[in-house]
């Protein structure tokens, strides 16, 4: 009896397997009345074993062996000729937008026009149209589904090199699940993030904007052509404009909008002001200046794009596993701030990096290297994301000047004054040996190819300061103190030539000790000439006794850790604090720029 039923069963699901779906939509297609599954097969064939042809798919090689595999039965064809069994394929690659991307990138619109001129036409192209339309679906299929794992671009890629951190590990992703029509949804429907608060935060707030966007809300700009600045006091009819759009930015309410006034910015508007820069990282001095005026004028697109791009970037960045709960340094580059994460806290510290490129640096460069001419290269001076491990910090370093540095900025000082190295510090060294630089004709030398190598001496002057911290990465950036400490008061502060300034560089040190088993915090404070914090230790302490095993430095001193600290140089123009509230900061080196544009191949 059994073997009768399991024949009978059998023979049901393969009635049904075989029947194509929309059978009367796709008769109905064919002017002789009747669709030949055959010709459509042979159509697919045709096209997905042309190499040539498949070339214009991003994964054009995958589908060729997946549809040979499949005896190149469509998974798509049957279901997109009717509303009804299309209509989830085309909103999910629409509700695409909810994850940062955008519907264009799946070919959303183009696939709607196919499906237009199959049932308007009903030309002889039929079954090569509907071969197309199957390959166009499953390429965006899988684009759709790696991209939301994944990431839809390379950082290395975008940054040109400039991106050293981690990225995630997939290795239990399978590209292949979301080529069924039956399970798309099911494992479209899967969030790869769900443990990441983050992305997840960043998601509804994306969610948020473009509710806000599909309601027809406008951010209209704000003409301040031929105002350099507003200042309290200053008559002005913009007010009631910048007032709607603080509204629009969630940075004052409707109640507080309505004390703008329409001839003159009032002191009494000036917090609001105040306000808004200090959420935007701005010197909060509630005058309305290029800057401002240039974070108020962002549209609601602008917007999208920047959470979008964050997104991405967390799809790209994973704290590595066996890391996860140790101590580490983290630097945001567009929040000027570096934290020292403690097991149960966290510290942070205002830093000073790279300048940014020169607005015009690509069309410079790209001429620089047409012409074979080094020294027409624009700088770039800009802090690239790196992750490594703080290996060792050096007390009283001296410099090496990179000799970009000596190119561009000391060579005409050489020249005119056959002091000013000395003066300044500067040792020259010729084969490690050093020389006086009053007694070199610089004149006799070209500065791309100067003999000398050009050290800064350590001392107060040193443009390093008493400390710096070293990890190994390929740009030779490194953390360190300086002298100019006037810079940490600034907002802004992108003026290094690529290292990070530190605010504190003795509470960096101290924090790094945990991992040296010779040093504690107060033995590196005394390195450093300050007093130890430990009260007991404090009255005993002399820095004047030279018989003490911990003495102050005077000498450079190389100190070890004995277990090596991670660093991340991270670049996030939107993240949340400790109690998720968001926060921005300008995109100082226009990077959520480089990421939308590449989004969009």
């Amino acid at each position: 009896m059994k073997p009768i039923i399991y024949f009978i069963l059998s023979s049901v699901l393969l009635f049904t397997a075989c029947k194509k779906p929309n059978q009367e939509q796709l008769d109905e297609l064919v002017p002789e009345g009747k669709f030949e599954s055959k010709q459509l097969k042979n159509m697919l064939e045709e096209y997905a074993s042309d190499t040539n042809y498949m070339k214009r798919y991003r994964f054009g090689d995958t589908l060729s062996v997946f549809y040979a595999d499949r005896s190149y039965k469509p998974v798509w064809a049957f279901y997109m000729i009717s509303d009804s069994t299309a209509k989830p394929v085309l909103d999910r690659f629409y509700e695409s937008r909810r994850e940062g991307f955008k519907p264009s990138y799946y070919k959303h619109d183009s696939i709607i026009s196919m499906l237009d001129r199959l049932h308007n036409d009903r030309k002889k192209e039929l079954y090569n149209e509907l071969a197309h339309l199957e390959l166009l679906i499953s390429d965006n299929m899988l684009s759709l589904h790696r991209d939301r794992v994944v990431g839809r671009t390379n950082p290395k890629e975008v940054f040109e090199g400039a991106y050293q951190l981690p990225l995630k590990q997939h290795d239990d992703f399978d590209l292949m699940t979301v080529l069924d029509y039956d399970r798309f949804g099911s494992v479209l429907q899967k969030n790869p993030y769900e443990n990441d608060t983050a992305y997840n935060y960043l998601a509804d707030l994306l969610q948020s904007y473009l509710v806000r966007l599909d309601n027809g809300e406008e951010w209209h700009s704000i003409d301040t052509v031929g105002i350099r600045k507003l200042e309290p006091g200053d008559t002005t009819n913009l007010m009631p404009e910048i007032a709607q759009k603080l509204a629009q930015l969630k940075v004052i309410s409707e109640k507080e909008m309505i004390e703008a006034d329409s001839f003159v910015y009032h002191k009494s508007f000036a917090k609001y002001i105040r306000r808004f820069q200090q959420r935007y990282g701005l010197y909060d001095d509630a005058i309305l200046g290029r800057k401002t005026f240039g974070l108020l004028n962002q549209s609601i697109d602008d917007r999208i794009n920047e959470i979008a791009a964050n997104m991405e970037r967390l799809r790209w960045f994973e704290f590595p596993k066996e890391e996860e709960d140790t101590t580490f340094v983290s630097v945001n580059l567009p929040a000027y701030e570096l934290s020292l994460h403690y097991k149960d806290s966290i510290k942070r510290m205002a830093v000073c990096i790279g300048k940014a490129r020169p607005h015009n640096y690509a069309e410079k460069k790209a001429k620089a290297d047409k012409e074979g001419k080094y020294w027409l290269k624009p700088p770039d001076h800009e802090t690239p994301q790196i992750y490594s491990k703080i290996a060792y910090m050096v007390v009283n370093p001296t410099w090496n000047v990179p000799r970009s540095i000596i190119r561009r900025e000391m060579w005409w000082k050489m020249r005119r004054d056959s002091m000013y190295l000395a003066n300044a510090g500067y040792g020259v060294y010729y084969k490690k040996k050093e020389i006086r630089s009053d007694s070199i004709n610089w004149r006799r030398f070209k500065p791309n190819k100067l003999p000398f190598e050009i050290i800064q001496k350590s001392g107060d002057d040193n443009a390093l300061g008493r400390v710096k911290f070293i990890f190994p990465n390929k740009f030779s950036i490194y953390l360190h103190d300086t002298p100019q400490r006037s810079k940490f008061k600034w907002t802004e502060r992108a003026v290094s030539h690529g290292c990070v300034r530190i605010e504190d560089p003795v509470q960096m040190g101290e924090y790094l000790t945990q991992a040296i088993d010779t040093l504690d915090s107060d033995d590196f404070r005394i390195h450093m000439g300050l007093e130890p914090l430990d009260e007991e230790r404090l009255e005993e302490y002399d820095p004047e006794d030279t018989t003490a095993r911990i003495q102050p430095l005077l000498e450079t001193r190389l100190i070890r850790l004995n277990k090596q600290v991670p660093v991340y140089f991270l670049y996030r123009t939107i993240w949340f604090d400790d109690d998720w509230n968001v926060l921005y900061r300008n995109d100082v080196y226009q990077k959520n720029r480089l990421i939308i544009e590449a989004m969009q191949f």
